[in-house]
């Protein structure tokens, strides 16, 4: 009886260096991106760094997620304005490597407050107020056990300080309509030049 609660034991303390081992295999120098500011059309760029702590070469991916909760507005999920470059990675022990998380706010999009619900959502304890994620995980090389975080993005539109932004967002909403007409009036106005010749 002895031996099989040593046992017992002896693979849950496995078990949990195994679960430490993962959870501090790649650290991130930072744990959230949010309150970033830009407005309608402009892209930012932020740097997040990955250090390899564990003893092997590890490889991993980035992606995005979005938290769904129900009572959600569209302003929650702005997955679709992240990319992360690059998107794969391998690491090694005491190797850091730089990724560039840009954020390319839709021309029409809103002002205020995107992917949170607060502007909180990146302190301690307001994890409820978080729904865009960037998330890293990695294995090592060769394995299929990932380990991961999950990193809050959030911006706040603004209004551009571009007094021409307005003018340039509408043209490019409406680009086909104004080259049609341009073609239209071409056409038309040929005919009355020639007759005046």
């Amino acid at each position: 009886m002895k031996s099989k609660s040593t046992i017992v034991v002896a693979l849950l303390l496995g078990l949990l260096l195994v679960q430490g081992s993962f959870a501090l295999a790649t650290s991130v120098n930072k744990m959230s991106l949010t309150n970033l500011v830009g407005y309608p059309g402009k892209t930012i760029k932020a740097e997040i760094a990955l250090e390899g702590t564990d003893i092997g070469e590890r490889s991993g991916f980035w992606y995005t997620h979005y938290k769904k909760i129900e009572g959600d507005n569209d302003r929650m999920d702005i997955t679709s304005w992240i990319t992360v470059e690059p998107k794969d990675f391998t690491i090694k022990q005491e190797e850091t490597k730089t990724f560039t998380v840009k954020v390319k706010v839709p021309r029409n999009a809103e002002l205020g407050l995107w992917g949170a619900t607060s502007k909180e959502a990146g302190k301690e304890g307001h994890s409820n107020e978080r729904r865009t994620y960037i998330i890293f995980k990695d294995a090592p090389a060769g394995g299929n056990v990932y380990s991961g975080l999950l990193i809050p993005v959030s911006i706040e539109v603004t209004k551009s300080p571009n007094l021409l932004e307005p003018i340039i967002n509408f043209v490019i909403q409406n680009i086909i309509i104004i080259v049609l007409s341009i073609i239209i009036l071409v056409l038309v106005a040929r005919p009355l030049l020639k007759r005046k010749k």
